[in-house]
């Protein structure tokens, strides 16, 4: 990875952008729903700082909060949808390979193969 992808935090750009799209979402759904920032950090139980770093996008915020904020948002279905197995592809199409190559074709058990 070279230096022009990566943010002043380490973090590549992509995944900076992307925090931030989760937390303007995040932001986006808090408005829809007519809640404050403060009643949404109280909900939650964190301060209204901490609301305020995951809005922007602030990877330093933990998972338990974005948990936390997509529970009292009602959103906590996303929360599982994150990661699924069935939805990765590049795993499964490796799983798929891995278990093609350790198949062994066994003879029958109690028949003998007289082909030579």
């Amino acid at each position: 990875m070279t230096h022009k992808t990566l943010g002043k935090d380490g973090l590549p750009l992509a995944v900076k952008q992307k925090l931030t799209e989760v937390g303007q979402q995040i932001r986006l759904a808090r408005k829809r729903r007519k809640m404050t920032m403060q009643d949404l950090a109280g909900r939650m139980f964190v301060t209204r700082k901490t609301l305020g770093r995951l809005e922007a996008g602030d990877p330093g915020v933990s998972l338990g909060v974005l948990a936390a904020a997509l529970l009292a948002l009602g959103l906590e279905n996303d929360l599982a949808r994150l990661a699924r197995p069935e939805d990765d592809t590049v795993g499964n199409i490796l799983d798929r390979e891995h278990h093609e190559k350790t198949q062994r074709i066994r003879p029958a058990r109690g028949k003998v193969d007289m082909n030579f």
